[in-house]
């Protein structure tokens, strides 16, 4: 067999096996595997915008940004946080530093970091931008990153990773990290129901309140113009009942006064006579005085005055206690 015929049957082995690799290698792709071939490549920038608000960034870098002091004043970076485990990092004095020595390991419990580096974020992010860097951008600053956005931007985990991988693609937390920020999600959902349902049961026992207050100031207000009118009507009562007996003690009174004016005043025995005036006056046939006769009929009309008046008082206290016994 000649080398040239040789030469050309390995070349034609070769390409059909590489048709057929091909060819399995399409149908037998993977989402993982479709997903890493269109993932962006790594960014070659020591930091990345990752998150914005109110025109203040999130940064996520390695440790170069760090010790960049120019890159970090170019930036308008005011704060930064390091999770690593070492300590050089050069920093101005003038920036904000938080330092968490944590390793990037499985085993490293970074969920007693996330309450913590969520609040430094949230809190420097009001008046500046904010540096979160390991020491290489990687997994463990992007898990406290992750931790901010659920915390406090409200972000799901698939949310936050999928926003962090956009900006700078290398980003992947180790195993036992991911485990922990799975649970931590778990944690913040359940405060936050525990938040609103405590929130619906206070408003529901505002309402409840409210409407007991408006109720009882109803039944306030109906028994106040119940009160009223009962008041009313027994006063009403004891108006027309007082009248009425009033009216029969003054038809008794006035019957009695006339005849006892009558008979001390028209008796066969008593006479007129008149003065040199015109005056005239009662004389008995005792021959008294006329003043006298006058003053002694002026008191007994004053002492029936004050029967009657005290015979007023005591059916009018007798319509009060009944009025008020009804």
């Amino acid at each position: 067999m000649k080398p040239q015929s040789i030469f050309y049957e390995n070349y034609n082995f070769y390409l059909f096996v590489n048709l057929t690799m091909s060819k399995w290698l399409d149908l037998s792709l993977t989402y993982n595997q479709i997903n890493f071939k269109c993932q962006q490549p790594k960014s070659r920038s020591p930091m990345n915008s990752v998150f914005e608000i109110e025109g203040k960034k999130l940064y996520l870098g390695n440790i170069n940004a760090a010790n960049d002091s120019q890159y970090l004043k170019h930036h308008n970076v005011g704060a930064v946080l390091s999770i690593i485990d070492t300590s050089d990092i050069k920093l101005d004095r003038s920036i904000i530093h938080l330092w968490i020595a944590a390793e990037d390991r499985e085993d490293v419990q970074i969920t007693r970091y996330f309450e913590q580096a969520a609040n430094f974020i949230k809190d420097h992010l009001q008046h500046t931008n904010v540096l979160v860097h390991c020491y290489a951008g990687i997994s463990r600053s992007s898990s406290l990153i992750i931790a901010y956005l659920i915390r406090h931007a409200g972000f799901s985990l698939q949310d936050a990773i999928i926003k962090l991988k956009s900006q700078r693609p290398q980003v992947d937390p180790n195993d036992g990290f991911m485990e922990q920020l799975k649970q931590f999600e778990v944690k913040v959902r359940n405060q936050k129901q525990c938040k609103s349902e405590n929130g619906a049961k206070n408003v529901s026992k505002f309402l409840n309140i409210s409407t007991s207050i408006e109720k009882s100031s109803i039944n306030c207000q109906q028994s106040n113009k119940s009160i009223q009118n009962y008041n009313i009507y027994s006063r009403l009562n004891s108006i027309t009942n007082i009248k009425e007996k009033q009216q029969h003690v003054q038809n008794l009174t006035i019957q009695k006064s006339k005849t006892s004016f009558l008979d001390k005043t028209c008796s066969p025995t008593n006479l007129s006579t008149t003065n040199k005036n015109g005056k005239s006056f009662i004389l008995n046939n005792l021959h008294e005085d006329p003043l006298k006769q006058y003053q002694k009929i002026k008191n007994s009309q004053n002492l029936l005055n004050q029967q009657i008046l005290g015979m007023k008082n005591i059916y009018s206290q007798h319509g009060r206690f009944h009025s008020m016994n009804n």
